[in-house]
């Protein structure tokens, strides 16, 4: 469980880190000083080699994300409407190249997918059941998985109150293999933080980030 800011969390979990790639055009000035030395000390021609890259070119990849909201009435319409501007100012900081946004009770109900996010404001999801209805978070996972190829999200965001009424131990037995399929590397589960006066269930994978 993690008690720090959600917020701080989220930008540092969902942003890619930056690598290191050959930068080919811009060639090794150490191997130029090494080739050239070489080349006066034996009398031959200076060619400078700029077959040999630099290794200090820095490569920042856009990440690609799914966010799921609970829409059974697990999560209340006001949590929504008072934590939604600070989501989409996570979403801002992080700034995917790509934002799928699902809506699921028992089933999945509506996607939306933004292809350019950092021009978007979600807004909270409008039709919310006004007390708890059925709610399971295998279809959403099985939704990403069949969709994988077309989605290829490297981080899923899902946010509930962890009480879903499908059986939970069927539930950590399938979620797994049900993420697996998914190809996501990163898996972040964003709970009221009053939910941790009552019972709920443990996810067997993913980073609890209450809010």
């Amino acid at each position: 469980m993690s008690f720090m800011d959600w917020r701080r969390i989220l930008i540092e979990e969902l942003s890619e880190k930056p690598r290191y790639e050959p930068d080919w055009k811009r060639p090794s000035r150490r191997i130029i000083a090494v080739s050239v030395s070489i080349a006066r000390q034996r009398g031959w021609p200076v060619v400078i080699p700029y077959y040999h890259p630099s290794r200090y070119k820095r490569v920042y990849e856009r990440p690609r994300i799914a966010i799921i909201f609970d829409v059974s009435g697990a999560i209340s319409k006001d949590f929504y409407e008072a934590h939604i501007k600070d989501l989409n100012e996570c979403i801002r900081q992080v700034d995917p190249e790509e934002l799928w946004v699902l809506y699921c009770d028992y089933e999945v109900r509506h996607v939306e997918h933004h292809k350019q996010p950092g021009s978007i404001v979600l807004k909270p999801p409008e039709r919310i059941s006004q007390s708890k209805t059925l709610s399971a978070y295998t279809p959403a996972f099985r939704y990403v998985g069949e969709h994988r190829y077309e989605m290829r999200v490297k981080s899923i965001v899902y946010l509930t109150d962890l009480r879903p009424t499908e059986p939970w131990e069927k539930l950590s037995n399938e979620l797994p293999m049900l993420f697996y399929r998914t190809e996501a590397k990163k898996l972040l589960w964003l709970i009221p933080s009053d939910v941790k006066e009552g019972d709920f269930w443990e996810p067997p994978i993913g980073k609890m980030v209450w809010v």
